[in-house]
């Protein structure tokens, strides 16, 4: 089974290079984050004319989540299901394929330290600890938590940590409350495979040469139960589609698991 998770930063203006990717890499799943189209307008028509089955949910200009996938899913869900009344369907969709549970999020960013936004994002990550605790099965089962999780936790995972920390993806507060939710038992199948320096899955806009000089962040994840985790064959990150014209400021992560 080959999974991928990619923030487009809109699906309808990378529809290009996402369906080219699909068409190149072939997986079983890829997970979208931050889609920026209401259901209506959602590009489901060209994605099923290419052969992909897709589950969306999103809202116009911000958010978004979807699941596209070789065969229909055995069973599909948004949200943290916790009486948020439907508002965190944007930024959370879980499907059950093959036998895999696989999550895909798009964690708050967070805005700044000292702003409401970030104590909202250390809030969202408890409710998603709460959230896996209930519905997966850390001991035995197979799952995956996969998306644009916006947290570096790791000096190595941004370029120069001492120049960046704190930031709402790359401080203490962040990282700990990180901690607790891999700390229910998942695997980081990015590190297992890819362990080194100079692994990144974003590069700022708002600094031109990033790209090329590598000044980037690894806040893209793939992380996996034991089970799952003990059976992953290779993790990659395609750096390629960010070197594009008007690419998003993320790229693919592709973990491949023998089932």
């Amino acid at each position: 089974m080959l999974v991928a998770t990619f923030n487009c930063n809109s699906v309808r203006q990378r529809m290009g290079v996402i369906l080219e990717w699909l068409e190149a890499n072939r997986p079983d799943c890829l997970a979208l984050q931050e889609t920026k189209v209401a259901d209506a307008q959602f590009p489901a028509v060209d994605f099923a004319s290419a052969g992909w089955k897709v589950a969306f949910r999103g809202e116009k200009s911000y958010n978004g989540v979807a699941m596209i996938t070789r065969v229909e899913p055995e069973s599909v869900s948004f949200g943290l299901g916790d009486g948020d009344g439907g508002a965190s369907e944007t930024r959370l969709a879980h499907i059950r394929l093959g036998g895999v549970d696989i999550v895909n999020t798009y964690v708050p960013q967070g805005r700044a330290l000292d702003s409401p936004s970030f104590a909202e994002k250390l809030a969202w990550l408890e409710r998603l600890r709460a959230y896996l605790a209930a519905r997966i099965d850390l001991e035995t089962g197979d799952a995956l938590w996969v998306g644009d999780l916006n947290v570096a936790p790791a000096p190595i995972d941004v370029y120069d940590h001492d120049k960046i920390w704190p930031h709402v993806a790359h401080c203490q507060e962040v990282v700990d409350a990180f901690d607790r939710v891999t700390g229910l038992g998942f695997v980081d199948v990015v590190r297992k495979h890819l362990p080194g320096e100079g692994v990144f899955t974003f590069w700022d806009y708002r600094m031109p040469w990033a790209v090329k000089a590598n000044q980037g962040w690894r806040i893209d994840h793939v992380w996996a139960t034991p089970r799952l985790a003990a059976r992953s064959a290779e993790c990659r990150i395609d750096v390629e589609p960010r070197t594009r014209e008007k690419p998003s400021d993320h790229t693919f992560v592709a973990a491949r698991f023998e089932l």
